[in-house]
């Protein structure tokens, strides 16, 4: 990754937060699988922000056309905190990069500590991170139904 060069959600990510309804708006966006960017904020998974006059800079997308917003992770993390109120961090200890994060409401704990290999990065242990926040939606979200 480049210097000053923020990571972009895999598309699968970007499919899961669309399911969870991320809708902040994005300068870039999946389209079947690959990544494309446009020149101003739209939220891809609503069509929010759609201008009519700038049509050559992206085209209108229906719901079910292979379109998703692509979020950094960082964004994508920062919509978890103040959307979802769901929170980790990611740390380095002896060399080795973990994420945990905060889960189990006003009482809750602490309760996952993952440590990632030592060959990884500070950006793998968020990517992780987000995975496993959005599994924590999920899996709330199946226990709701």
């Amino acid at each position: 990754m480049k210097d000053n060069q923020l990571q972009i959600c895999s598309f699968e990510q970007a499919q899961r937060l669309k399911a969870a309804r991320f809708s902040w708006d994005c300068e870039t966006f999946y389209q079947d699988g690959s990544i494309d960017n446009c020149h101003n904020m739209i939220n891809y998974n609503t069509n929010e922000g759609y201008d009519e006059d700038r049509k050559e800079d992206y085209s209108y997308f229906s719901e079910d056309d292979g379109v998703c917003s692509a979020p950094t992770v960082a964004l994508a993390l920062k919509w978890m905190r103040d959307v979802k109120k769901r929170d980790g961090s990611v740390g380095v200890t002896l060399g080795k990069y973990h994420y945990s994060y905060f889960h189990g409401g006003w009482h809750g704990s602490w309760d996952k500590y993952h440590t990632v290999s030592f060959d990884d990065t500070y950006e793998a242990a968020e990517s992780a991170l987000l995975d496993e926040l959005l599994n924590v939606l999920e899996t709330e979200k199946i226990s709701k139904a």
